[in-house]
């Protein structure tokens, strides 16, 4: 019995023995390789080292896009639900309430509850993790999590663009130039024991992260600062629904300036919908009206085919062509071609536009851009629409050249008018002055790029000085600054709305330029819909005047000199571009500033239309307005306009003799009716 029980023992020790071996055998020598993985892997792991995205800075150096080094911090619930770690849950749990503030329970039931590896804290500051420096518990640890910060919030947001939680670009120069920001990960090789616990680290078969190249914008923030303020300030006193404003130097194509309103926060972007975040200075379409007229004006002077001082009959503003009637806003029975410019005439415009072939018409539009890309380094921009010559009706030429049946970018207007004003150069407009890595290589260079010449000197010199006339004479006077001279086209043009052009909804612009004889900036200014106002000069003047105001005085240097502009001695485009004297320009010359004294009587040119308000109008201002309107006046008194004896929207008629009576101590006397 007991023999037999020894040879059963012997045979399943024996059998065990052979079993174990065949075990051995597999593991260690059939399936090496995969045991060997597995080991690797539990021993041996290698952690990501996120690269630092690069910055974003403006032309003088400010950050205005970086990446801070945050970190998060993360627990391995396999390894601290044991019941040998249960103390040291509980010690992890009291360490981060102290520093979080939160309740010790909140940590321990989340890493109860959890299961693989948890997040317990998001992005925390460094100093935060100075704090757990010292602190170690098995199955804790910290891991690098970058946050991308725009110090100034929505200041250049759009420009910016944002990035998502991988912290790739999805807008703006984040998203363009996402290649060159985004760095080279690098890794690191832990070793580690059974349990988990970091053993070693092997340099040896490690690699740094290589950080991303910073990204240098020819933006200058305190120009962006200035133009956002003063956009949104207007808004709000026009109550428009939107806004766009750009500032480009016209001898360069550097952009200085480029703003949306509403604002969007990069930080925030998630909280934002597309319409908000959009590039809407590319992206988004117009049709720009009056400030269509001086391109026109433009390739009718390149092409010879009218003289600034030449009389075109303007209908008293009203005109039919094959059917449609053309109306101005102004009444004017003839205008010089000049003047056609200066009061926005849409008749005379429409009239001279007649004097080119349609061929001609197309290829001279675009050449200034217009119906193309503009090619400006940021994402999504459209190339708006211009008809082709085989499409015209028998209407289109006439509506095109006073802004209608085309639409536009404002960045398509911004280089268009920067040629008009820098030679005739049409230049590649560009937000990104280079690109450099961490020991400051030049990575990418931004420059100067000309497409082609669209006019000459003579041409370019002509509509300068005629794009003066408009804030001097015409409908930009809200434009005029104190001490520089400012050249500039207003532009009012009603909206499709449904299908049909709207009377109460408009898009009213303003795209001015100084100083004029050597223009270093170029400023454009759109308001979307305002209730108050309307017109382009009323609206989009004015904050264009604010804005350059509120730079020249930052920046002392952009413009040599700087005089005191005595506007009622009517300083004319013909004197400031050409140094000469007493040349005849419309209605007034230098020559008759002796004229203009207390008392004094002065006859002027013939009836236009209706009698507006002159109060508190500039004495300048109201003696330019009554020459246009062929009233003679009498002067009372000196500075601003304070009452009238001709009642504001009185029909003109010949003969009339409006007396005026100005800001002084004499001046006491009202008349009826004001």
């Amino acid at each position: 019995m007991i023999n037999s029980r020894a040879l059963i023992l012997t045979v399943f020790i024996f059998i065990t023995y052979i079993v174990l071996g065949a075990s051995l055998f597999f593991i260690q020598i059939s399936d090496h390789n995969k045991y060997k993985s597995q080991a690797d892997k539990q021993q041996n792991k290698i952690y990501t080292i996120k690269a630092e995205r690069g910055t974003i800075k403006d032309r003088n150096g400010e950050i205005l896009a970086y990446t801070r080094q945050d970190n998060s911090l993360f627990a391995d619930c396999r390894m601290l639900n044991t019941k040998r770690n249960k103390r040291k849950k509980i010690k992890l749990s009291k360490k981060l309430s102290e520093i979080f503030g939160k309740p010790a329970s909140y940590y321990k039931n989340k890493i109860s509850k959890g299961k693989g590896n948890i997040c317990l804290e998001r992005k925390i500051s460094q100093e935060k993790v100075y704090l757990l420096k010292n602190f170690v518990v098995d199955g804790f640890y910290k891991v690098q999590d970058f946050t991308r910060l725009y110090p100034y919030k929505s200041l250049a947001g759009h420009v910016l663009g944002a990035v998502n939680k991988q912290s790739v670009g999805i807008g703006g120069i984040e998203k363009e130039y996402n290649k060159y920001l985004t760095g080279k990960n690098g890794y690191i090789l832990i070793e580690n024991d059974v349990i988990g616990r970091k053993v070693t680290v092997d340099y040896d078969h490690s690699e740094n992260p290589v950080p991303g190249n910073d990204v240098i914008l020819t933006l200058n923030k305190v120009y962006q600062k200035i133009l956002t303020e003063e956009l949104s300030k207007g808004i709000k006193k026009y109550k428009g629904k939107s806004g766009i404003g750009i500032i480009i130097n016209p001898n360069t194509g550097e952009l200085l300036a480029l703003t949306s309103i509403p604002e969007y926060d990069p930080g925030k972007y998630n909280k934002y919908g597309s319409s908000v975040r959009r590039n809407r200075f590319v992206t988004d379409t117009y049709e720009p009206g009056s400030t269509m007229k001086s391109i026109v004006m433009a390739i009718l002077l390149e092409k010879h085919l009218v003289r600034p001082t030449e009389i075109i009959n303007t209908e008293n503003g009203k005109f039919r062509l094959k059917g449609a009637w053309i109306r101005d806003t102004h009444k004017f029975k003839k205008l010089t071609v000049s003047e056609i410019l200066e009061h926005s005439s849409n008749v005379g415009i429409v009239k001279l536009s007649e004097r080119i072939n349609s061929r001609d018409f197309y290829k001279g539009l675009r050449d200034f851009g217009f119906g193309n890309i503009t090619e400006v380094d940021l994402p999504g921009e459209t190339a708006g629409l211009l008809k082709k010559p085989y499409s015209y009706s028998a209407i289109s030429k006439a509506f095109i050249s006073h802004g209608y049946e085309v639409s536009v970018t404002p960045m398509q207007m911004v280089t268009a008018y920067s040629a008009l004003v820098n030679g005739g150069y049409l230049l590649k407009p560009f937000v990104v002055k280079k690109i450099i890595d961490r020991q400051g290589n030049v990575i990418k260079k931004g420059g100067k790029e000309v497409i082609r010449r669209v006019i000459g000197d003579k041409t370019s010199g002509e509509i300068k000085k005629m794009l003066l006339g408009v804030v001097e004479n015409g409908t930009g006077v809200k434009a005029q600054l104190p001490d520089v001279y400012v050249g500039g086209k207003t532009g009012t043009s009603q909206k499709l709305i449904n299908g049909k052009y709207s009377n109460k909804y408009y898009n009213s612009s303003f795209i001015g330029f100084l100083p004029v004889k050597n223009p270093k900036l170029l400023c454009f200014v759109l308001v979307d819909s305002p209730e108050i106002g309307r017109y382009g000069g009323q609206v989009a003047a004015p904050i264009f005047r604010e804005t350059m105001r509120k730079i020249l005085e930052y920046d002392d240097n952009l413009i040599n000199e700087k005089n005191k502009i005595i506007r009622n001695q009517n300083s004319i485009a013909e004197e400031i571009l050409s140094n000469k004297k007493h040349e005849k320009i419309g209605a007034l010359t230098t020559s008759d500033l002796g004229k203009y004294k207390e008392g004094s009587k002065t006859k002027t040119m013939s009836n236009r239309f209706t009698m507006p308000s002159l109060k508190n109008k500039s004495l300048r201002e109201a003696i330019s307005i009554l020459t246009n309107l062929g009233i003679e006046f009498e002067i009372k008194g000196e500075g601003k306009v304070r009452n009238q004896s001709i009642k504001p929207g009185t029909r003109i008629t010949n003969g009339m003799i409006c007396k005026i009576i100005c800001n002084s101590k004499n001046s006491v006397k009202s008349f009826p009716g004001n």
